[in-house]
């Protein structure tokens, strides 16, 4: 039986059985099977969406509007959205956040099944999706910290990536199996379904949904955070050095993520001489690396400091990504990719844990949507700048970039002061634990 959050003092588990541990707190395992359920929906649309308007006659033009349209909103709609969860039970928001986007996607089969389907109702839709899509991205790490005591938060924060990296594997080919035995609308009717079932659990969670009231003894005064809007957020996030050196260091290792995702296929094609099946294995062993990589992070109590590991991780993920230079064959390709995946899998578990010992209880929905939008408005700036440096058919600065963007703000980490104090370090009590 799942038992009720009962406080910090109930989180000290055997380190074997960390995962199970906090799947026994039954709001935490409601939150955490809901998003997952509903994370492996969402890989699923995107791939329906696309091959709709495929169908429907569209030109890569099209496709790529539709890209941009499903993800574009994010950075309007990311900052609406940890205001809302600031001032409203977080519960009841994201749980309106995925009734609008499940309505918004069942609307697709519907109109299909009526008739009614249009090009123009497919960007309707991928515009709404891409407008909510922060809020409930901001909200989970924001309902963390009041469902899990804090020796939990790093195990918390690696299911979290968990259940992305799962969307990520599963969710794509799942949906191509959907697609030719079925058709895209069935993919967008079953993505509807798994929006139920994240609004049903969030329902049957019973704490940690409304902001904790601020507590003036709390509130550091150099550091201003009175208002309503995201301008309090703004000046935490200054007036925090750790949490700005993580999200600047980021920044940089999205930029060549952005960048290694339009690099990896052709790469396939020109290096490795293959098409998409080699294009894919290479992506799934990506996504492998990940996953083992969180799975490990989760299950132990790491003793180091988090942010100087964070920094080490980056550096250490970078020299191994440099590996490509080298240009070696598949076997040796998909062994840096998966290496790189596996060490680079626990900067976000460490950084949400630093994140969430020194953000306000009462700012948590602002500040992650605040972080978690600027980190994602960079991946882009990446892709786009790959284009450019493709566009000769030369590999090598694109692979140099990819390297230099991970190595050179891991080593700046391994230095910083801030990145070496205070909340960046594991508690006393977890380390005698």
């Amino acid at each position: 039986m799942l038992e009720q959050d009962d406080g910090p003092t109930a989180s000290r588990s055997p380190r074997l059985n960390r995962y199970l541990h906090l799947l026994r707190k039954r709001d935490y395992a409601l939150l955490w099977g809901g998003a997952t359920v509903s994370a492996l929906g969402d890989g699923m649309s995107f791939v329906a969406l696309v091959w709709l308007i495929i169908e429907r006659g569209g030109s890569a033009a099209d496709v790529g509007w539709l890209s941009a349209i499903y993800t574009a909103p994010v950075i309007i709609g990311g900052l609406a959205a940890g205001i809302v969860l600031d001032r409203f039970d977080r519960r009841r928001v994201i749980a309106l956040d995925n009734v609008i986007r499940g309505l918004a996607i069942a609307s697709v089969p519907i109109a299909d099944a009526l008739g009614m389907l249009t090009t123009t109702q497919l960007f309707v839709v991928a515009a709404i999706y891409g407008l909510l899509f922060m809020t409930s991205i901001a909200g989970l790490p924001s309902l963390i910290p009041a469902l899990v005591g804090e020796d939990d938060l790093t195990t918390a924060n690696a299911m979290e990536s968990i259940t992305y990296g799962i969307a990520g594997l599963i969710g794509p080919a799942f949906a191509g199996v959907v697609i030719a035995v079925v058709g895209q609308t069935a993919v967008l009717a079953i993505d509807a379904a798994t929006y139920c079932t994240f609004v049903a659990c969030l329902v049957l969670i019973r704490g940690g949904g409304r902001p904790a009231p601020v507590d003036p003894a709390d509130v550091d005064p150099a550091v201003p955070v009175a208002g309503a809007g995201i301008g309090p957020a703004v000046r935490f996030v200054l007036g925090a050095p750790a949490i700005v050196a993580t999200t600047l260091m980021y920044m940089c290792l999205n930029v060549s993520g952005g960048i290694l995702t339009v690099l990896v296929p052709i790469y396939a094609r020109d290096v490795l001489g293959g098409g998409p099946t080699t294009y894919g294995l290479l992506l799934s062993v990506l996504t492998g690396g990940e996953l083992l990589g969180l799975l490990v992070i989760g299950a132990i109590r790491w003793r180091w400091p988090l942010g100087r590991s964070i920094a080490a991780a980056a550096f250490i993920s970078g020299v191994i990504l440099g590996l490509l230079l080298l240009r070696p064959g598949f076997l040796l390709t998909a062994a840096i990719l998966g290496a790189s995946g596996f060490v680079e899998s626990s900067l976000t578990p460490w950084a949400q844990t630093i994140r969430m010992r020194l953000i306000p209880a009462h700012l948590r929905g602002r500040v992650f949507a605040l972080l978690r939008t600027s980190m994602q408005s960079t991946r882009p700036i990446g892709s786009i700048a790959a284009g450019a440096m493709l566009a000769t058919g030369e590999l090598t600065p694109a692979l140099a970039a990819i390297a230099l963007l991970v190595i050179l703000p891991g080593a700046l980490g391994l230095v910083a002061p801030a990145l070496g104090r205070g909340p960046t370090r594991e508690p006393e009590a977890a380390l005698g634990g």
